[in-house]
Parts: C-alpha cells; structure tokens; sequence
C-alpha cells in the first residue's frame, strides 16, 4: 500500500470570530491530483494552509512527507515548505525587477542542498521548455500574459523538486483559455512527475481535471456530488 503524502485527521480550526473546520480528515497520495470545491467562506484556503504548514490547525494530526507537522519548530517547517512543498496562488506573485527565469530560480537559492542548487538553472531551462516558454525567460512579468505568468509560478514551485503542489484558486484570474491550458499543465504535472496536487477553487472546469473532487462544506470534507 502506497504511504500517504498528506494524511489529515480530525482536524480543526478555530477563530475567534467564528469556527471554521470541524474533524477534517484527508489522505492524498504521491501522483495524485485532488480538487478541494465549496462555498466561499468556507474554510477551503485556511485548509491549504494548514497542509502548507502556514497555519497551525486547533486540534488533529497533520502529517506531509512523512512528518507530523506539529513536532516540528519554526525552522524545520520553514524547510519542510522550501523543500517539500510548492504553493500556487491565485495572484502568481513574480517578482516585478526579475526575469522570468529570474523568479523560477528564487526559491533554490536557500535550499540546503549545494547540488540542487548549482543544478536549479539547468533544471529551471527544461522546465519553462516544457510549459512552452524557452522563448519568453528573459522577459519580466510585465511583459508576459497572465496566463504565461503562472506558468511560471506553476514553474518556480516546481524548482526544487517538491513531492507536493497547494494551489489555491490558481485559474481564478485568468481567462477561460488560459485556465484551461494551466488545468490541463497541473495534471499533467501531477501524472508524469507523481507529484501530489491539492488545489482549492471555484472553477468546475478545473476541478473535473483532477483525479476526484471533494467538498468542504460546514466545515467537513465529502466527496463532491455534482447538483443534477
């Protein structure tokens, strides 16, 4: 039996203002592609934080690469998330002074392994090869669309050779084409490199593309029946 890549169990997460997740369980699998669906509000970010080691839940076992997050300091899950984990946000966040392989580069520069790091160019050339932008990684983001620039996000939290891929709502500003080809770009990713996909959104049409669809709704995850 394949171990789990994330393994959540009973959850919780609690507010002051308000409770937001109550005895979430979750399980995704190296390769596997999983879509996280559900009103706004609904606690689907503060859930791909949690994964992401960015907030600390209120109760339950959050595990990721095989460590359980909540044995660990400020400095392991800091690299746990440079090592272990790349995020892709709605806004692609590039660094505006920085060339397109400029910001692919960004996130080796402090990894812990000298040979990832002298290899990263190399690694960062191939990759925006395979997104279809070798001819486009000089240009800075101004001058790139936005569906180029988060494929260069899609890139950049693919450099350092994660297990695990978070996007939280990674379509929701771009145009139906581009959203599109960027839904068809993490599945593939997610297939050929066995890289585990956990995306949030709102998008049914990237939601189909992943391997099942769950819904987080009054703070429990389910998986997703589409209204008849």
């Amino acid at each position: 039996m394949t171990a789990s890549l994330v393994r959540l169990e009973g959850v919780t997460k609690r507010f002051t203002s308000a409770d937001v997740l109550f005895g979430v369980d979750l399980e995704v699998a190296a390769g596997e592609a999983t879509a996280i669906v559900g009103p706004s509000g609904s606690g689907k970010s503060t859930l791909l934080n949690i994964i992401g080691a960015l907030v600390a839940p209120s109760s339950g076992h959050v595990e990721v690469a095989g460590k359980t997050l909540a044995s660990l300091d400020a400095n392991a899950l800091a690299k746990l998330r440079n090592e272990s984990i790349g995020f892709v946000f709605q806004s692609h966040h590039l660094l505006p002074q920085l060339t397109a392989l400029e910001n692919v580069l960004v996130p080796s520069l402090v990894h812990d392994d000298s040979t990832l790091r002298s290899t990263a160019p190399e690694r960062a050339c191939a990759l925006l090869a395979e997104v279809g932008l070798e001819d486009r990684m000089q240009q800075r983001p101004a001058e790139l669309s936005g569906g180029e620039c988060q494929r260069i996000a899609v890139v950049r939290a693919l450099i350092n050779e994660p297990s695990l891929i978070l996007a939280d709502e990674p379509t929701g500003s771009l145009d139906r084409a581009a959203g599109e080809q960027l839904g068809d770009l993490l599945r593939s990713l997610s297939d050929t490199r066995s890289v585990g996909l956990v995306t949030v959104t709102h998008s049914d049409r990237l939601a189909e593309r992943m391997h099942r669809v769950l819904e987080l709704r009054d703070g429990r995850l389910a998986t997703f029946t589409a209204p008849a």
